[in-house]
């Protein structure tokens, strides 16, 4: 009886694995265009910066 207890922890560490990996996973486009935005927002930034050296 203590081998089902040790398969049905892991088989639930297991599955609850790959939920926690599906969901980073599903995040990645949102982040993705967030990052994209902030570097063009500080490239924006440094871009002024320069400007007003000159």
């Amino acid at each position: 009886m203590e081998l089902a207890g040790w398969v049905t922890v892991g088989t639930a560490a297991v599955v609850g694995g790959f939920t926690v990996v599906g969901h980073l996973f599903d995040q990645v486009p949102a982040l993705s265009q967030k990052m994209i935005t902030a570097i063009r927002s500080v490239r924006a930034v440094r871009d002024e910066v320069k400007a007003t050296r000159e």
